[in-house]
């Protein structure tokens, strides 16, 4: 147990966790354990093997999604360790990049956010060559573009002595998920406890669920019955035009209509006829939303949103808002408000918060939490709200600094009641509570873990969840209960034995021996988290991270590339800043481009698509900047190698960091002092300086010599004549 390197008594020695140290020191070891039996000792204790076996010579790589978690391992292994304060290093996106290269060889312990390890790889600040323990919390992130695969992969190849050890009390509901956790941190077995297993049972506190059944209010079902029938007439319409074949709103999820939706919107980009069926999918949306809110949130969230579709522009809420059963659900729901009716959940909390114990309520939606805690500080309740981090035009939210402050309050006893959203379930250290309450099920097994976990972690708790009878509150209730049952029966089954990061393809055995040259990109620090850094990484590129202040990507001395996907290309349009970038981009590069990334731009925003046409046309007529459409970050990083590749490598130009305006060639400069004249636009410019031959006869043109040039008229003759003879008045 390595006993030298841990402080005495600072770990309660456990059998099952005895027994998963043995496994993971010696395998890649996936442990998923419930929440509060000691997932971060366990680690510690391999921690300290893994040093013991090598004489302590090597480093841990901790990793945790948020920086809060990031120092709350730090410190709890500070208490656990017979080392030294300062050879525990925490690494967020706040410790400067230059501080963290010598940090990272004083470090025995590095305590980091996987977003600043993966940039460090990337740019050659980092070599986990040393690290013998890569221990990845929370590792059912480990999925799609997170960084977590990423550098479990680099750590295979770079490590003399790798190991690695995934943390989670819920990897995943489905088979494919879990395996493929497994694979992308070459996991070889799984160590599972549950709060049945005979080693775990005796550290288990117990755990009181319960149950609240409501009924929606008669006034409230009203509602729900109006937005019902628009949702019935819009599937009919759908099912008459051939575009569905069935029209029972139960058969339709929210994800099958997005699904519908996202399909049409790119048919629709050759065939304009789809337009009006992508407007009545995007309708469905809304009324599944409104449905949502009534049956299971309240009615002043509902009538907030029927009322906000009037600051909506699109076509679907047009139609929504001028259709009568809609009206009448709007005005339904203000009478309510007004006779002061609400939906029976508020009153049940009322109830239960009164009891007096220490509790965390859990949320979905902002909104609710700041009714709740608006219903609860009447009631004379000390209660704080826990929200996420600012963000979108409204900037509602939290910083991470008053999340942690509210979080230390609640801890200290200054408020006895938490309401939170899903920031609540993971990535910041949530004090222990004696009762959790589900406001509304989620129908995610992972979050629903996550939520109990808060409760019964060193004493006896209880769970109440709220079920609105009838509604989506049992749907989503019954699939998180089936997907709990079902992973505990997939982790049993998982298939470890397909193959896993670090193994060579065929291809791969192809280029052994193979010269390869190395192009370099400059890439902006916002690119980090799309995912394109890994995929240029994977194509030999030397990935070098800037805070570029034009373009996202540097090609080579005269390439800038601007890459957007569809949405941030529609939300750069709506905000102004598209002409902007293109006109810097423009201004900075002789050869920029514009990457648009996924599938479509139209039927994505409430848009009119000739905006959207207009907006490409300006940046290919007007700015002459050549558009490049990409399916994917995968694509659009082949893309960027390439040229890179061509502009380095074969026509050996050099990648040089521009940050400064580039300097205008002689014709440009020319160009743009003729342009000056009052209505000369670019061609008329050109005009001008071809026929004339220089900017100075341009200006000792006589009125009738103008006339000549094509274009310049009478008119616009003595405009320019006039501008350039009257004699200069000071204003």
């Amino acid at each position: 147990m390595a006993k030298s390197l841990i402080k005495s008594g600072s770990i309660e020695p456990r059998l099952y966790q005895e027994a998963i140290l043995n496994t993971a020191v010696n395998k890649n070891t996936l442990v998923v354990l419930p929440t509060g039996l000691g997932k971060t000792f366990i680690a510690a204790l391999v921690a300290a093997k893994r040093l013991e076996l090598n004489l302590v010579d090597g480093k841990v790589l901790f990793l945790a999604p948020t920086k809060p978690l990031v120092e709350q391992h730090s410190g709890s292994w500070k208490k656990v360790f017979n080392f030294p304060p300062e050879e525990f290093k925490v690494f967020t996106g706040l410790v400067n990049p230059q501080k963290r290269i010598s940090e990272y060889e004083e470090a025995r312990f590095i305590f980091a956010t996987p977003q600043v390890i993966q940039n460090d790889l990337l740019s050659g600040k980092f070599s986990m060559e040393d690290v013998l323990l890569l221990i990845v919390d929370e590792a059912h992130r480990t999925a799609g573009e997170y960084p977590y695969g990423f550098i479990a992969k680099k750590y295979l190849e770079q490590a003399k002595n790798p190991r690695v050890l995934g943390l989670t009390a819920s990897p995943g509901s489905y088979k494919e998920e879990i395996e493929q956790v497994c694979s992308d941190l070459a996991i070889e077995v799984i160590e599972n406890r549950d709060r049945k297993d005979l080693d775990v049972k005796p550290y288990i506190k117990q755990r009181e669920f319960e149950w609240v059944m409501l009924e929606l209010p008669r006034e409230m079902l009203r509602i729900k019955g109006l937005l019902d029938v628009v949702f019935s007439e819009n599937l009919r319409f759908l099912k008459n035009s051939g575009i569905i074949q069935f029209a029972e709103k139960e058969k339709f999820r929210k994800t099958q209509i997005l699904d519908l939706q996202a399909k049409l919107a790119r048919d629709a980009n050759k065939n304009p006829a789809l337009y009006p069926y992508v407007s009545t999918l995007a309708a469905l949306l809304k009324l599944y939303h409104g449905i949502e809110l009534i049956e299971t949130q309240g009615v002043k969230q509902v009538y907030n949103y029927l009322k906000g579709l009037h600051a909506d522009r699109s076509k679907a809420a047009f139609n929504l808002l001028i259709n009568p059963q809609i009206k009448e659900a709007t005005a339904l729901a203000e009478e309510l408000l007004k006779k002061g009716i609400e939906h029976p959940k508020i009153q049940s909390l009322l109830e239960i918060i009164q009891q007096g114990r220490k509790t965390i309520v859990f949320a979905h939606y902002r909104a609710t939490v700041d009714i709740i805690l608006e219903e609860l500080k009447k009631n004379n309740v000390k209660v704080i709200s826990l929200v996420g981090q600012s963000s979108g035009v409204k900037k509602i939210g939290l910083s991470q600094k008053e999340q942690l402050k509210r979080l230390e309050d609640f801890r200290k006893g200054k408020y006895r009641v938490l309401v939170a959203t899903s920031i609540g379930e993971e990535g910041l250290d949530i004090p222990e509570v004696d009762h959790v309450i589900f406001y509304e099920p989620i129908p995610s097994a992972v979050r629903t873990i996550q939520r109990a976990g808060r409760t019964a972690r060193h004493r006896p708790g209880k769970i109440t969840i709220f079920i609105t009878k009838g509604t989506r509150d049992e749907a989503y209730y019954w699939s998180s209960h089936y997907k709990e049952k079902r992973m505990q029966g997939v982790l049993r089954h998982v298939d470890l034995k397909k193959k896993r990061i670090g193994q060579k393809t065929l291809d791969g055995f192809r280029e052994v021996g193979m010269k390869q040259e190395k192009a370099a990109i400059f890439a902006d620090v916002r690119e980090g988290a799309s995912g394109i850094l890994k995929e240029l990484n994977e194509l030999e590129v030397d990935v070098r991270i800037k805070q570029l202040g034009v373009a996202d990507f540097q090609l080579s001395d005269r390439v800038g590339v601007e890459r957007k996907t569809t949405e941030d290309f529609l939300q750069s349009l709506i905000d102004g800043r598209l002409l902007e970038q293109a006109k810097n981009l423009v201004e900075n590069f002789e050869r920029p481009i514009f990457v648009i990334e996924g599938e479509t731009l139209y039927g994505i925003r409430n848009i009119h698509p000739n905006a959207i046409r207009g907006a490409l046309g300006a940046l290919v007529v007007d700015f002459k900047i050549p558009i490049i459409y990409t399916r994917d970050v995968k694509e659009s990083a082949a893309f960027l190698a390439v040229i890179a590749k061509r502009e380095q490598l074969d026509k050996e130009r050099e990648i040089v960091l521009r940050g400064e305006k580039r300097a205008f060639s002689l014709p440009e400069m020319q160009q743009f002092i003729v342009e000056s004249l009052p209505t000369i636009g670019p061609s008329l410019a050109k005009n001008l300086l071809e026929y004339f031959g220089s900017v100075e006869k341009v200006f000792n043109a006589t009125e009738s010599e103008l006339q000549e040039v094509k274009g310049i008229g009478e008119t616009r003759a003595k405009e320019i004549g006039k501008v350039i003879k009257s004699k200069y008045k000071k204003t």
